[in-house]
């Protein structure tokens, strides 16, 4: 059984998005990605501790960003959308979520991109993943601004 489970779990992880991947047309078409802009993509969910933590940090951080250059995406990955949008809709009113979140309680976009844990950041340019990070990050709002310098 444990043989088994290690190899779905290292199976399933090929499938996974990985640095220098291209993002697949029509998920690039989902994300509305364009041309030579730089995003960051979140996956959170409500119950990801985590999550709660570094979202209102990531939102500190979009503050700072050139947003003709750089946007910030959230995924959120809560099966109960009504979950999700209810923990979107109170960080909102507390002023601690400031960027574009999409629902994807089908798990579509997770699926594609496949990350190994909550939260996962993933930066893409030019439909192109650059750079992943992946677990809680101390200072996330601190740590995005510096990757974003060499990448814009």
């Amino acid at each position: 059984m444990k043989i088994a489970l290690g190899t779905l779990l290292l199976f399933s992880n090929l499938l996974a998005y990985k640095i220098n991947d291209e993002i697949s047309p029509s998920m690039a078409a989902h994300l509305s990605l364009n041309e030579d802009k730089v995003y960051v993509i979140d996956f959170f969910a409500s119950w990801c501790a985590s999550c709660q933590k570094e979202i209102p940090l990531i939102s500190q951080a979009n503050l700072k960003i050139d947003t003709t250059k750089v946007e910030i995406i959230g995924i959120d990955v809560d099966k109960k959308v009504a979950n999700g949008i209810k923990f979107q809709e109170r960080l909102k009113k507390e002023g601690k979520l400031n960027f574009r979140v999409i629902n994807d309680p089908q798990n579509l976009i997770i699926s594609e991109f496949n990350p190994i844990g909550m939260p996962t950041l993933y930066y893409v340019k030019n439909k192109k993943v650059i750079d992943i990070i992946t677990g809680a990050v101390h200072n996330i709002d601190s740590k995005i601004l510096d990757d974003l310098k060499g990448m814009e």
